[in-house]
C-alpha cells in the first residue's frame, strides 16, 4: 500500500469529487437546459447552493446564463475558481445563506444536500429565501432523498478504478437521519495515494410536509421530477426526488 495522508474536505476531496460526482453534474445541467427550452422558460442568471466542483454551473455558463455559486467546503471554491474563474463563488458559512445581491432566475441546490438540513425549520427557511430570491416565473431547483430511501439505508459500497478508491459507508441513525461516510483514495502525479474523507449527517422528510412547505414560502407550482426532469408516478416509492418549484 503506497504511503497517504487523510484529510477531510481538502482539495483532495475536491479532485475526488469531481471525478466521482462531476459527469451527474453534467448531465443534471444539461436535462436543466432541455427543461428550459421546452417549457419556454427564459433564464439568464443562475444561482447554485453548494455548487461542489461547478460542473453543473459550467455547462449552464458554457450556454450563456450568467452564474453564481455559495459552497460550504473552502476546497470547493479553492477548485472551481481554478478550474471555472469565469464565474463568482462565495464561502459561505451556512447553506441557507444567500449573500448574492440581486435576483436569479434559477436557484438550485443539487447532490441532496438540502438533506444535509437536519431541522425542518432550515428547509423551510431555504424556501423562503430561495422565493424572495428569485425573479418573477423563476424555478428553484432540488433534488432530496426521500423517507422510503433513508429511514432504512444500511449499506457498504466499495468502487475502484485506475487511480482511485472510494468506500462509502452509511448507518442508519437516531430517528430521522443516517450517517453517511465517504473515503477517496486518490492518486497523484508521483503515484502515491491521498486518503481523504468526509462525514455527513442527512435528514429525511415526509414528501408531503415538503411540498406544503414550498406552497407555504409561495411557490405556484411545484413538479416532482427523476434526473431526466420528466414527472414521476407514485413519488412515495422513489428513493430520490428532483424537484421544481416555480414562483
Amino acid at each position: 500500500m503506497n504511503k497517504y495522508v487523510s484529510n477531510s474536505f481538502d482539495i483532495n476531496y475536491a479532485e475526488a469529487w469531481a471525478a466521482d460526482q462531476g459527469g451527474f453534474s453534467y448531465q443534471l445541467a444539461q436535462n436543466l437546459l432541455e427543461y428550459l427550452n421546452k417549457n419556454k422558460v427564459v433564464a439568464k442568471k443562475a444561482l447554485d447552493l453548494c455548487f461542489g466542483t461547478s460542473e453543473y454551473l459550467a455547462v449552464l455558463s458554457k450556454n450563456g446564463i450568467e452564474c453564481h455559486g455559495t459552497e460550504t467546503a473552502k476546497s470547493m471554491v479553492e477548485y472551481s475558481q481554478r478550474n471555472y474563474p469565469n464565474i463568482e463563488y462565495k464561502f459561505v458559512k451556512k447553506l441557507t445563506e444567500i449573500p448574492f445581491r440581486g435576483k436569479f432566475d434559477i436557484i438550485s441546490c443539487n447532490h441532496d444536500m438540502i438533506n444535509t438540513l437536519e431541522k425542518f425549520s432550515e428547509w423551510e427557511e431555504l424556501f423562503k429565501k430561495a422565493h424572495s430570491s428569485l425573479n418573477k416565473d423563476g424555478i428553484f431547483m432540488f433534488d432530496f432523498y426521500t423517507k422510503n430511501k433513508l429511514e432504512n439505508w444500511n449499506e457498504v459500497s466499495y468502487e475502484e478504478s485506475e487511480h482511485m478508491d472510494h468506500v462509502r459507508s452509511i448507518k442508519k441513525g437516531i430517528d430521522n437521519k443516517c450517517i453517511m461516510n465517504s473515503i477517496y483514495y486518490i492518486q497523484n502525479t508521483e503515484g502515491y495515494y491521498a486518503k481523504t474523507f468526509d462525514v455527513t449527517v442527512e435528514a429525511y422528510f415526509e414528501n408531503s410536509q415538503i411540498i406544503n412547505a414550498l406552497q407555504k414560502a409561495g411557490f405556484k407550482k411545484i413538479e416532482l421530477l427523476n434526473m431526466a426532469l420528466e414527472k414521476i408516478d407514485k413519488p412515495e416509492t422513489r428513493n430520490r426526488i428532483h424537484v421544481i418549484a416555480s414562483k
